[in-house]
């Protein structure tokens, strides 16, 4: 858990609240990432640490509720972190020991995701885009396809190259990360993102004419997400922009893309993954220690609280 003394004061305002009475941000200077509206308003009051660092971007932070500020679209309904637009220094020193204690669950859950490429491009040239230390590029490799990633947290991009495994240090667009590729993936990566727009473009760039992208990320929208309010699992400091559906396919739209798959993913964890995760919901001395023999123990999560979608560019 992260250090309460590091926080500043936050408030917390209810699950989906009015916007009434709630201040409107200043139209000359900010605008909703996806639309492009000026009709943007503060939903939730955010703390952040004082002194944020990468630290507080781990890929397998559970700091559940501590979030930047939430603004709202009056226009498309997309919620972003408004403040948080240089967030590349954070990724790039960002270092998670835990993310490649995991690196057996996330192998099967890459291939679960890879199972749903093969229906559209069974072999070819593969991206992984936020590659982390190459789990998803070298279990594609398995699978037949010329895989490769880019990745900017220096820590994940020196596993991957310790593994033989190619991956470039950096974010799109690259110099050294040319297509035309045959699939492109983003998992759980376009809610990290203050340019979610300008991110999906880069892809097209890269994209051959008859490819396919790969998108999951969580959903706003979800029964998950309402019941759990401002508590719900996914909103942490490091996702800075909250689609639900309908933002989701606008986003495509406007990027030019059209989405010909849907669903929702199924994760893979151990037990105790888990059970660490919810227990962060239960004082600190009511935790009970979790067994060691729960490390053991895998099992499928699909808590339909995320969009996975396989788009082409438009015509």
């Amino acid at each position: 858990m992260m250090d309460e003394g590091l926080l500043v004061q936050e408030r917390i305002l209810p699950s989906f609240p009015s916007t009434q009475g709630l201040t409107t941000l200043d139209n000359s200077t900010q605008w909703c990432w996806v639309c492009k509206s000026s009709s943007m308003t503060l939903v939730k009051r955010g703390a952040i640490p004082e002194n944020m660092s990468g630290h507080d971007y781990r890929i397998t932070d559970a700091t559940y509720g501590l979030t930047a500020d939430i603004f709202q679209c009056g226009q498309c309904g997309f919620r972003q972190c408004s403040d948080l637009v240089n967030v590349l220094q954070y990724y790039e020193e960002m270092e998670d020991d835990e993310y490649e204690a995991t690196r057996a669950e996330r192998a099967i859950q890459a291939n679960t995701l890879l199972k749903i490429v093969e229906r559209f491009k069974p072999r070819g040239r593969l991206l992984d885009v936020g590659a982390g230390s190459g789990i998803f590029v070298e279990q594609a490799q398995k699978a037949g396809f010329t895989a490769c990633g880019v990745e900017p947290s220096r820590s994940l991009h020196a596993q991957a190259r310790q593994r033989g495994l190619p991956v470039t240090l950096g974010a799109l667009p690259h110099d050294n990360v040319t297509g035309p590729f045959d699939v492109v993936t983003l998992v759980d990566v376009i809610e990290h993102v203050p340019n979610p727009i300008e991110v999906t473009q880069s892809l097209g760039n890269v994209l051959a004419d008859d490819g396919v992208c790969l998108i999951a990320t969580p959903d706003i929208g979800s029964v998950a997400a309402r019941l759990m309010g401002w508590r719900w699992w996914h909103y942490r400091l490091a996702h800075i922009g909250y689609f639900n559906r309908s933002t989701l396919r606008l986003a495509m739209k406007s990027a030019g893309m059209d989405i010909i798959h849907i669903s929702r993913p199924t994760w893979y964890f151990t037990v105790s993954y888990l059970a660490t995760r919810v227990l962060q919901y239960v004082p600190a001395w009511l935790r009970p220690p979790i067994p060691k023999f729960f490390d053991r123990i895998m099992m499928p999560l699909n808590l339909f609280d995320s969009w996975l979608i396989v788009c082409r560019k438009s015509c």
